[in-house]
């Protein structure tokens, strides 16, 4: 049911505006009340006194009214204005307070009751006018007459002859006397007057509420009923005919100034004698109840129908579908606001005549449109009445709209001659242009140059198109429902099949692949075709097609590849030549340039290449060329606008051109061709494995911002640097680099010297059991005994041959006098553990596993189970594959793990769980602030119960005090090592200060790392 709302107050009002407000609204109504009460009890057409206490019936209305639209704040007011009335009929005061508080609270419960059920002053239909009849005019009556019987029985027993039919009529009287007043207060609204008087429609409702008061006054004035049916008939018709057409605003008003008048000539003696004056009365009163009714029964008629239309339109408008009627006799033709709103007009830019319709028609499309509305020949349907129609309209912005029309008459003369036509239609413009596009797509795939093939989710062969059976000789009926062999899974070792898991990875990936196969035709002979594959998705996101295009490029490819190899390639490995080089830079820097991304150009040169030729011959020297091209194409990154690239300068050298968004990328890519590099070659030829290394300069555009020739200069000076830095590894050219290289290959030197000159030593930091006060073992500390500067900590030379051979060579000799100072503490009887840190370089050396082996095998004393490997987090999660395999390895010669400085990298449990470790190191930063910081505190306890899960043993680094030990003691952790415990020492005082061990921890110590 359409529902306006009531009148109401601003929302936004200071309180003091507010209060105004309601103490005018309360004001008023009381005044009205007030002055309606006075003057129902001294018009004698209304005042009955059969009953010993009169009431004040006409202000009932008012009551309803200002309850219903201003809210119970009004009842105070309203029963002061009651008692004041009542006083006025010599009333005792509590007489009046108790009449007074039963009419307003009738009015009161009514007004609770109809806002409750959703009535707000409107007659939409027959629900609100049966609650306006019974809750808004009867329930306050009733209450207001059985309250005044109560109050009249304090004085003792009623009479029921005597009061029973004064009762009825003053009930009645109150009812009509309160719609009366009701009815036109409460139908008040800003719409209702504009609906009643905008524009000329005040002439007509002006002419209809006279033409209804005159014919009032002509029934009033003539007292015989029987010879005035026909007038008394005719207010009942205006008003039901004004209510229908205005609305109930004018209807009940015109009613009220009907009843006002009556009164008014009754109290004159004007109203015509009949049976007596009470019987005159009635009469009138019930002709009056009747006229109140009809606007009621009008509205509520009117209101249902325009609910039921207005449903009706809104779910065409729902739908998406335009109407309009067109009334053949008047020319007339109105639209709905859904075919207004599709063509962006109002309804009065868009007129009311066909000539207007057909003035926004297509020009090709009037004709049909035309004959669609109108019958072909007297007597006949619409055309387009059975079979839809199609036309284009042009929409207020010049656009031409598609539309789906049908039409039906609704309306006919006797004869069949239709007199009204209703039409609809619905906007199809984008079901046009879908059409549109599925023809052009279909001229497309016939006439196409370029072979196309449509697959279903499964790769299974949909459609072809005319190109592709002439490019490879397979005819669509052959195809369809097969599987392109493209497109199939190629097993391990056929050819291709490392090219097509590249497209199947990208597939699944970025939805769309790119690339030139070779293939063959039905008749077997070999084709190069241009291929892009793209996976189309449906509307639910999930696969549905996939799209192939095929360019068939054999001629082309055959006669780039010879010129190509004449002049760009290298003959023995197939790799692009230095001319090729050159233009490849070129292109490689433009390349970066537009995408953004970093360049990074590598000069690789082998190390010790010419004993291979010397021992093995050429030939072999050749095979390990060819070789090593294979493993740097397969080292290469392949991306859709751009793949790395490599080339043989001559000899043993090497450039490279790869791609990196971070220098940390570029570090890591060069770190991978360098282990791909050292991996052993298999040369046939009765030849073992063979090992050769690598040492690579590399340098980045545009942070090396120099040209293509400057930049393999660069290069290649950095490959120099990683040769003096002792091989097998690799330095990046920066712009200071001229300035820095002597330093630095100076210091490398002078650490090559300190090796070799065994200026380096081991101090060993022993572990203990604190809760057994037992030693378990000690940690290998690298030292460098300078000759000038004295005893130098790690930090001060491990960075500077961490990404360089030495790096290796160094942790090999750590490895070497580890276990050699393990032999002889096991000779002397002395049971420790030794634990020996690995760098993530040299843990990644290929044959690290076989070098700890041999070293190992020399001693005959157990050795390597009491032999600790110690790697950081950063190390064992670089290549967790290889880290895992590595250490079973070493597991099996009987040598244990630990991760060190365990919290401080980048560990997931997932990697940590594949991991297999015998111990983990909480790192010294918690340890040491574990008593002062919570979240320290609680990593530490975290690291310990994670060590159980895993079925590590754990032990905490940089116990400092006897308070941080008996803490770690308390929540688990028994094994600790620290400055706290014992400091660093050298090997020759390790065996005592076990033997003098008792447990003891100093009480309060700190000593720098």
């Amino acid at each position: 049911m359409p529902v306006s709302r009531l009148p109401t107050l601003p929302v936004i009002l200071l309180p003091s505006k507010r209060l105004s407000v309601w103490a005018l609204q309360a004001v008023l109504a009381s005044l009205a009340c007030l002055a309606l009460g006075r003057w129902g009890l001294s018009n004698p057409l209304l005042n009955l006194e059969s009953l010993a206490a009169p009431l004040p019936w006409l202000p009932g209305g008012v009551m309803l009214a200002a309850l219903l639209r201003w809210g119970s704040g009004m009842a105070p007011g309203l029963w002061l204005a009651g008692c004041i009335v009542l006083l006025g009929a010599d009333l005792l005061p509590w007489q009046a307070a108790a009449l007074s508080a039963g009419t307003v609270g009738g009015a009161w419960l009514s007004a609770l009751l109809l806002r409750r059920l959703g009535f707000i002053g409107n007659i939409d239909g027959w629900r609100d006018a049966g609650l306006m009849i019974g809750l808004g005019l009867l329930l306050p009556t009733v209450v207001a007459v059985a309250n005044a019987l109560v109050c009249l029985t304090v004085d003792g027993p009623l009479d029921r002859q005597a009061w029973l039919h004064p009762a009825t009529l003053t009930a009645a009287r109150d009812a009509l006397a309160s719609a009366l007043l009701a009815l036109p207060l409460l139908a008040l609204s800003r719409g209702a007057l504009q609906r009643a008087c905008a524009q000329w429609r005040w002439l007509a409702t002006a002419a209809l509420s006279a033409a209804a008061l005159a014919a009032a006054w002509g029934f009033a004035r003539h007292g015989n009923i029987q010879s005035m049916l026909a007038l008394a008939s005719v207010p009942h018709l205006l008003l039901g005919g004004l209510a229908a057409r205005r609305g109930l605003l004018p209807a009940s008003a015109t009613i009220l100034l009907i009843a006002a008048g009556l009164a008014a000539w009754a109290a004159k003696g004007l109203v015509a004698s009949g049976a007596g004056p009470l019987a005159d009365v009635a009469t009138l009163s019930a002709w009056l109840a009747t006229v109140c009714a009809t606007p009621l029964l009008a509205c509520a008629v009117v209101g249902r129908t325009a609910t039921n239309e207005t449903r009706w339109q809104l779910a065409l408008d729902a739908a998406g579908v335009g109407t309009l009627q067109w009334d053949l006799r008047s020319g007339h033709i109105s639209y709905s606001r859904r075919w207004l709103r599709m063509l962006g007009y109002g309804s009065v830019e868009f007129g009311h005549r066909i000539d207007g319709l057909l003035a926004r028609t297509h020009p090709s499309d009037s004709a049909r449109l035309l004959n669609a509305l109108q019958p072909r020949s007297r007597g006949t349907t619409p055309a387009g009445e059975a079979d839809a129609f199609e036309f284009r309209l042009q929409t207020k912005d010049g656009r031409w709209l598609w539309l789906e029309g049908h039409a039906r008459a609704v309306e006919r003369q006797r004869d069949g001659e239709p007199l009204r036509v209703i039409a609809t239609a619905i906007d199809i413009t984008d079901r046009h242009a879908t059409e549109e596009r599925q023809n052009v797509t279909a001229r497309l795939f016939e006439y196409l140059h370029e072979g196309l093939i449509i697959t279903d989710a499964a790769c299974r062969v949909l459609d072809v198109n005319p190109a592709f059976t002439k490019i490879t000789g397979f005819s669509r009926e052959e195809m369809l429902g097969a599987v392109p062999a493209l497109l199939r899974p190629a097993s391990d070792g056929e050819p291709g099949a490392a090219q097509r898991a590249s497209m199947a990875a990208a597939l699944a990936s970025t939805g769309s692949w790119r690339g030139e196969i070779i293939d063959r035709r039905r008749d077997g002979e070999l084709c190069a075709l241009q291929v892009t594959i793209s996976a189309i998705p449906g509307p639910d996101a999930e696969l549905r097609h996939h799209v192939l295009v095929l360019s068939d490029t054999t001629q082309a490819r055959l006669h780039r590849e010879q010129l190509e190899r004449q002049a760009h390639f290298d003959e023995l490995t197939r790799l692009p030549n230095r001319a090729r080089l050159a233009q490849m830079l070129r292109d490689a820097i433009r390349a970066s340039e537009r995408d953004g991304y970093l360049l990074v150009v590598c000069y690789l040169d082998l190390d010790n290449f010419k004993p291979v030729n010397d021992t093995h011959g050429h030939e072999a020297g050749d095979r390990l060329l060819v070789e090593l091209a294979q493993r740097l194409r397969n080292a290469l990154g392949r991306w859709d606008h751009w793949t790395d690239e490599v080339a043989r300068l001559g000899g043993d050298e090497f450039v490279l051109l790869l791609r990196a968004a971070t220098l940390e990328d570029a570090q890591a890519t060069v770190e991978r061709v360098l282990r791909q590099v050292s991996l052993p070659y298999n040369l046939g030829m009765g030849i073992g494995p063979v090992i050769v290394t690598a040492s690579l300069g590399a340098t980045v555009y545009p942070v090396d911002r120099a040209d293509a020739e400057t930049l393999l200069r660069h290069a290649d000076h950095a490959m120099y640097g990683a040769k003096q830095a002792g091989r097998n590894g690799s330095l990046f050219f920066d712009t200071e680099l001229n300035r820095r290289t002597e330093e630095r290959f100076e210091a490398l030197s002078r650490v090559q010297t300190a090796l070799d000159a065994q200026e380096f030593c081991l101090y060993y930091q022993p572990k203990v059991d604190l809760r057994n006060g037992t030693v378990m073992g000690v940690e290998a500390l690298l030292r460098w005994k300078h000759p000038q500067h004295g005893v130098i900590a790690p930090a001060h030379f491990l960075p500077l041959i961490e990404h360089t051979g030495l790096s290796a060579s160094v942790g090999d000799w750590v490895l070497q006098q580890g276990i050699e100072q393990l032999a002889q503490w096991q000779r002397q009887g002395l049971d420790l553990t030794v634990s020996i840190n690995v760098s993530a370089r040299h843990l990644q050396e290929p044959l690290f596993a076989q070098r700890l082996a041999g070293l190992l095998s020399r001693y005959n004393s157990p050795v390597a189970q009491r032999l600790v490997i110690e790697v950081l987090e950063t190390a064992a999660l670089a290549d967790v594959d290889y880290t895992v395999q590595l250490m079973q390895e070493c597991r099996k010669l009987g040598v244990r793990f630990a991760l060190d400085d365990f919290g401080t990298g980048y560990s997931t449990l997932t990697y940590l769980k594949r991991l297999p470790l015998d111990l983990l190191k909480i790192d010294r930063s918690f340890v040491q602030n574990m008593l002062l910081d919570p979240q320290d505190h609680a990593i530490v306890a975290g690291v310990i119960s994670l060590s159980r899960t895993f079925g590590c043993t754990v032990v905490a680094e940089g116990v400092e005090s006897r308070a941080q030990a008996q803490r770690l003691i308390a929540i688990g952790c028994d094994m600790a090592q620290g400055n706290g415990i014992a400091a660093a020492m050298p090997s020759n005082e390790v065996v005592d200060w076990v033997r003098q061990y008792r447990g003891a921890i100093a009480p309060e110590r700190t000593v720098a790392a």
